[in-house]
């Protein structure tokens, strides 16, 4: 018989609704009987999956408890609410009277702003009245049930027989009560260890323990008594260190705690393993699981802290901090960069909680009666706890594998060296093409030359002179220098420069020649995400290469462009593979990667550093990214950081003086601009796009049409892709990067990024084409479809002995999907060949050469001597107009190239020095003029270069008037002449006061926030590589 008593109908219904069924489910018998000293205590918070089992769990033991105190920690039942029935045990001896009837007591109470697990027990049992017999307490969890009917009767049991122990805790299984948690316990060195390896099989092998330090209080039976002697638990060391510090003070105090492995709990650990919040709501999506990393690791120092005297404090914390660094590099190696800011954050925020700390240590030491080292049965020697490590590193390397068998093996082997073999074999054909078509070119660089093209400068800089002037907001590319950004593009010189042992000249051509090699394997790898169709993957990754032959950015050496090329498909390649969308060989299944996020993040730095005007379609996809991707979406969040790190001079200087017209440089690169390249600022259509971006105009041959007509070919076979249902989220995202591809270009052809003789210049067109086509390409990837080849092993048959073939997959690929792949490769194979004859027959390769001279002997050595020496190189294209440029190396310099100056220029806004240097080459065109020649040297000027016209015949006579006007200048010496042209050196001051005022330059490379953001950026890109660095992978095995 069961009677129901409510005393306040506002209670729960959610809990009430669960209660009151188990309560009618219940089934009626006489095996149970009811201990009226124990009251079990079940704490519940928002997530309530695991509450029906629990408590059904607690109503099915043999033996039952006198009361049920269900503690609703979320606070939504205010008052209490009791619900009762009987139990009328029978025994199974000859009975001799009526059995008596137990009552037992099911209440439902709210607990409201409790901060641990045994506070919520200790205000629940405060609220209600409790049986006088109850001398004990059962805690349990919302999510940990007793695995079995007789656990809280084992539990008694051992009470009974050890009086003298204080606390009891069982054995904490998983939730299918089939793997081991812990057993208890065991002192280690300001620590508490389980020498039970979280995750091994129950095998009863560690049923012998009894005395320990420590156990789990959920399942515990904890008397009465225990709870008053020591003051209960304190709130202060939450949830995972509350039972570590009430049991240690037990022991302490002269206690005993005892576990029960016979009592065995199955707890399922939801805000351990991250499927619970830290407020106690429910996390449904198991990818998006919360780390309790934190939590864990601050319950960890909190009894570190309070197990050592506080005098070592102050070293604990100095010790904690070496930990910390040493402890996140791990982290970092082991790709968990959470786990690496948590690790940082720890002693500071132990810094916070000294005074909880001081309160804890005190309780401790006032309750203590005896040494932990007399304790010795409850420690655990270094032995003990060195070989408990090595036995959880060795099985935690176990999960997250598969292991595979030979045939397994051979299959992957096999379809490696295949796609590696294409691979290499596309890469190389693409790098010998290069070579081929610059072979000159080719063998000048290697001999130390510098490549030049009319939109791409000579340098003639050494490594310390690139590493200042990238690093320093100060541009010399006009007048002796202006306070604005370098070009970002200088940053991803450095690190080739690196590989080239810190030749620069040497580490442009790498970016030059290496650049074919790169851009199809990094293409390959993009393709590899959705298909893995061998002929496929190739064939596009060739195309792509083709592409940029056919827009001519090997015509013009335009190395940013390259830059893009190289690194933009292989970071979207590892953004799908850092969210697991991406397609695998049969036998290996996709996951997320951290690893491949760090990697797109690094691979994201050079593509906006050549081409900041994708920062804005990258924003757009980005944004579209976060929108389709179902899981891992912090993982994505960690991708733009290193980007904004390396661009943030350009994108504050942008932000800082926006309403200068700064925004502007956004759209150039270190490339040269010019009017017959990028053309003039105008709201481009298709036609303009095509001229602009291959060249393509009304003029040309059928080679023109050819292209258009491959272009089209790649369109509509991207289109297929949006009614592909297999690909629906990947080809949504690419089309609209297609999109915001194509907008970039059209936004960046209607921006003046500078001026030259011709008028404004409007921003390249070719970063948004390229980045449309990446998609294109892409969406013709998916296509393409799945084209995984199925692994097929040999089965034996038992009787006969035959052997049959057994398949793992669906279905056999379809003959037509074949014959379709078969076509598709043929039309991007033409595709190719239709790119590459356009590149070789319209494009004049000519313009790529390489100078090894530059300035005289003379000059180049008065220049090397100091760095803030210039030399001044005029050049007379009429008789009323001269150009000129300053020179600080033997070359006119490829770093000094500054987007930002260009767009100063554009603005009006020219500084006084460099109006003064346009008036002094002005006046020395038209006559002799020794004040001019008086105004350069206070400048700094130490020489002025005069290059040779050998045009036509009014250049040749402007550059002869130049050259006789300087002569005839009081305070000039021709000091050397040649065919490439004069140089001349100013006497009008003596040798040490030959260089231009460097203040501005010294004040700007010792500011405060450009070595903030050194530092800044240093550290950023440190962790990205340690995350990024590829783990070495076990013998034997395959990632699943």
């Amino acid at each position: 018989m069961r009677t129901l008593e409510t005393m306040n109908s506002n209670a729960s219904s959610d809990i009430q609704t669960i209660v009151t069924d188990l309560l009618k489910s219940r089934p009626y018998t006489h095996q149970q009987d009811v201990d009226m000293s124990v009251a079990a205590v079940v704490t519940v918070q928002h997530d309530l999956r695991f509450l029906g089992s629990t408590v059904g769990a607690v109503l099915a033991q043999r033996v039952l408890p006198a009361m049920v105190i269900v503690a609703d920690c979320t606070g939504r039942i205010e008052q209490p609410m009791q619900m009762t029935f009987d139990v009328i045990h029978s025994s199974e001896d000859v009975l001799t009277e009526v059995p008596e009837a137990k009552t037992v007591r099911v209440v439902l109470v709210g607990v409201k702003e409790a901060v641990s697990f045994m506070d919520a027990v200790t205000r629940a049992v405060n609220q209600i009245d409790v049986n006088t017999d109850v001398r004990a307490l059962w805690t349990l969890h919302d999510d940990s049930r007793p695995a079995d009917d007789r656990c809280l009767e084992t539990l008694l049991d051992a009470w009974r027989n050890t009086p003298t122990v204080s606390l009891l805790g069982s054995k904490q299984l998983d939730w299918q009560a089939e793997n081991l948690h812990n057993v208890g316990l065991y002192a280690g060195h300001h620590e508490a260890v389980s020498l039970v390896v979280d995750g091994e099989p129950d095998q009863e092998q560690y049923d012998g323990r009894q005395d320990v330090l420590a156990v789990s209080l959920s399942g515990a039976l904890v008397p009465l008594s225990t709870l008053r002697a020591f003051e209960g638990a304190d709130p202060w060391f939450g949830t995972f260190a509350e039972s570590k510090d009430l049991c240690r003070r037990i022991c302490l105090g002269g206690g005993r705690v005892a576990v029960v492995p016979q009592a065995r709990i199955a707890h399922r650990r939801a805000r351990f393993e991250g499927i619970r919040s830290k407020n106690g709501r429910p996390v449904e999506d198991e990818d998006g699981r919360i780390d309790p990393y934190l939590a864990i690791r601050e319950a960890n120092a909190k009894y570190a802290y309070t197990d050592m005297h506080r005098s070592w404090w102050p070293l604990l914390w100095l010790w904690s901090i070496i930990q910390s660094l040493g402890l996140a590099v791990l982290c970092l190696t082991r790709k968990q960069p959470y786990h690496a800011c948590c690790e940082l954050s720890i002693p500071w925020r132990a810094l916070l909680r000294l005074p909880g700390a001081w309160r804890a240590r005190a309780r401790l030491c006032g309750q203590s009666k005896v040494a932990i080292k007399s304790l010795s049965t409850l420690a655990a020697n270094r032995q003990q706890i060195r070989e408990w490590r090595d036995r959880r590193r060795a099985f935690h390397d176990q999960q997250g594998t598969v292991l595979l068998s030979p045939l397994g093996k051979a299959h992957l082997r096999k379809r490696l060296l295949r796609r590696w073999g294409f691979a290499v074999g596309s890469a190389l054909a693409a790098a010998i093409w290069t070579v081929a078509m610059f072979w000159d070119v080719f063998r000048a660089v290697c001999s130390g030359a510098s490549m030049y093209s009319q939109s791409l400068l000579p340098t003639d800089a050494d490594f310390a002179q690139l590493v200042r002037t990238a690093t320093t907001s100060w541009a010399y590319a006009s007048g002796t220098g202006i306070s604005a950004p370098n070009a970002p593009w200088l940053l991803v010189l450095m690190v080739f420069s690196v590989l080239s042992c810190g030749h620069v000249a040497t580490a442009v051509g790498l970016v030059f020649f290496l650049s074919a090699l790169v851009m199809v394997f990094s293409f390959w790898a993009l393709a590899g995400i959705f298909t893995r169709s061998d002929a496929v993957r190739c064939v596009t990754a060739l195309l792509w290469y083709a592409m940029a032959l056919s827009m001519g950015l090997y015509a013009d050496a335009d190395v940013a462009m390259l830059t893009v090329m190289m690194f933009l498909p292989a970071a979207f390649a590892f953004s799908f593979r850092a969210v697991g969308m991406y397609r695998t060989e049969d036998l290996v299944k996709p996951r997320a990667s951290v690893q491949a996020a760090a990697l797109a993040a690094l691979c994201f730095i050079p593509v906006v550093a050549a081409e900041p005007q994708l920062l804005l379609p990258l924003m757009l996809t980005f944004l579209t990214f976060l929108f389709f991707v179902r899981a891992h979406k912090p993982t994505l969040l960690l991708i733009p950081l290193p980007t904004a790190f390396v661009c943030a001079p350009t994108l504050v200087n942008v932000v800082r003086f926006a309403k200068d017209g700064t925004w502007r440089q956004l759209f150039g690169s270190i490339m040269l601009p010019s009017v017959s390249r990028d053309g003039g600022p105008i709201v481009a259509n298709l036609s303009d796009m095509l001229s602009r971006v291959f060249g393509i105009d009304a003029g040309h041959g059928w080679w023109g049409y050819a292209v258009v007509a491959v272009l089209g070919l790649i369109t509509v076979l991207a289109a297929v892709s949006l009614v592909l249902p297999f690909v629906l989220r990947a080809s949504r995202m690419m089309w609209v990067a297609i999109v915001a591809g194509f907008m970039t270009s059209i936004l960046s052809a209607a921006v003046a990024v500078a001026v030259d003789v011709n008028g404004p210049v409007a921003g390249s067109m070719l970063p948004g084409a390229a980045y449309a086509m990446l998609g294109l390409l892409a969406c013709i990837c998916m296509v393409a479809g799945g084209a995984v080849r199925r692994f097929i092993m040999l089965r034996q048959q038992g009787g006969a002995g035959a052997v049959e073939v057994e398949g793992r997959g669906s279905k056999v690929t379809p003959v037509a999907a074949r014959v379709g792949r078969t076509v598709l490769v043929c039309l991007l194979a033409v595709s190719v060949v239709v790119c590459m004859g356009f590149d070789y027959a319209e494009h004049d390769r000519g313009q790529v050469r390489t100078s090894d001279s530059g300035l005289p002997m003379v000059s180049a050595d008065f220049l090397e001597q100091d760095d803030a020496r210039r030399v001044l190189a005029l050049r007379a294209d009429s008789a009323g107009s001269v150009s000129y440029n300053v020179m600080r190396t033997g070359r006119g310099d490829l770093m000094d190239s500054s987007p930002a100056q260009r767009v100063e220029v554009l603005s009006g806004r020219l500084d006084g020095d460099s109006r003064t240097i346009a008036q002094d080459c002005a006046q020395l065109l038209a006559n002799a003029d020794s004040d001019a020649i008086a105004e350069l040297a206070k400048l700094g000027f130490g020489g002025i270069y005069v290059v040779k016209q050998n045009g036509n015949k009014a250049q040749r006579e402007a550059s002869s008037q130049l050259n006789s006007n300087i002569g005839a200048s009081d305070g000039t010496q021709n000091v050397v002449s040649s065919d490439d042209g004069t140089y001349y050196r100013l006497v009008v001051q003596n040798l040490s006061k030959q260089h231009i005022d460097s203040s501005g330059f010294d004040k700007a490379a010792a500011s405060p926030w450009r070595r903030a953001w050194l530092w800044c950026m240093g550290f950023v890109l440190a962790a990205y590589c340690l995350v990024a660095f590829p783990r070495i992978r076990r013998y034997g095995q395959e990632e699943a």
